[in-house]
Formats: C-alpha cells, structure tokens, sequence
C-alpha cells in the first residue's frame, strides 16, 4: 500500500511542476555543450569521461569520432551521426569535421606529390592507468594542447600538434616546464 502512495504522490508532484519534467529533458542535452566546450577548449582527451555516462545516440557517436586516432573512421562515425542521428546541437560539429578532413585529403594529395615531411611529437610520459594520463594532462594543457594516445596497454601524453622538425619540437620542449621526449611520427 505504502508503495502506491509514492507512486500518486510523484505522480501528483509530476503534474504540478512540470519544470521538473523539462530539467529532466534539458539532463538529456547538458553533454551536447559539454562536448562542444571541449572541442572548442582543445580539450578533446576529456571526452573519455563523458563516454561512459552518455546516453544519447548522436553525442556517443560524436565523442567515438573525436576519440579515434583513425581519420577514415572518424569520417565514417561523423556521417553516421548526421544521417542516423541528426542532433541540432552537434550537427554543424560533424559537418565542419567532416570538411576539415575533406580538405585535409585534398591537401595531402598534394603534398605527395611534392615531399613528405616527417614529424615528431612531445610525449610527457605513458601510464598504465588512464586517470594518471587525465591527472597529467590536466595540468599541461593549459600550456600547449595535449591529447592521450592508447598503444600495447598504455595511455601515452603527447602533443595534439605535430612538429616538422626534430629541431622545432626541441624548442618547444624547452619552453615547457614539463619533461617530455620527442617522439618520431610516422
């Protein structure tokens, strides 16, 4: 008896504050800013945390594209959000990615047929647990953009950004008060 009680007494609170209701629909939405926030921070490695707690579709999709290190993938991923969940929020996101790596195979088209530049990375250290990896990413983000890179079990710090010279990425480790080791990219 006392169960059904509750039950007509939220029923009841239900549908005299409606509010209620649209704080519950606006919860649902609260990742969609969240993702952008971090994509326009550069802070996209925190999206790692939001993974496991994200319900929706359309931003499960957009956090898998904006994790993968794989440009093809994270293509596909941001065409299957526009076309199987459109979202108003994150639309206009999967398309400027979308055109950016459109571009960025157009570009590299060229740039084959000229000269392949090698490039090199900081990396700031490689743990085995991924909150270690957050916990130190946190802190040298603020002074260049970081991103965490999985490989064999580790969770590896490393610049977002790529150096065209072992030279250049040397003067930037110098400006960092944070060791890191340069890092050929192939």
């Amino acid at each position: 008896m006392t169960v059904l009680r509750i039950s007509a007494l939220v029923l009841f609170i239900c549908l005299l504050f409606p509010p209620a209701l649209s704080v519950a629909v606006e919860r649902q939405n609260a990742f969609s800013a969240q993702i952008l926030q971090y994509v326009e921070q550069d802070k996209v490695y925190l999206l790692e945390n939001l993974r496991s707690r994200v319900t929706k579709n359309s931003e499960k999709t957009v956090i898998n594209a904006l994790l993968t290190e794989d440009g093809p993938e994270a293509a596909r991923l941001f065409r299957k959000q526009l076309l199987d969940y459109p979202d108003a929020s994150l639309d206009s996101l999967s398309k400027a990615r979308l055109t950016a790596y459109q571009q960025s195979i157009s570009s590299a088209g060229e740039s084959k047929r000229t000269v392949t530049q090698p490039a090199f990375i900081l990396q700031f250290g490689s743990f085995s647990s991924l909150d270690n990896a957050r916990e130190h990413a946190n802190r040298i983000a603020s002074y260049t953009p970081v991103t965490i890179f999985q490989e064999k079990g580790q969770h590896k710090v490393r610049t977002q950004n790529a150096f065209s010279t072992r030279k250049t990425a040397e003067t930037k480790a110098r400006t960092l008060p944070f060791n890191s080791l340069i890092v050929h990219q192939k």
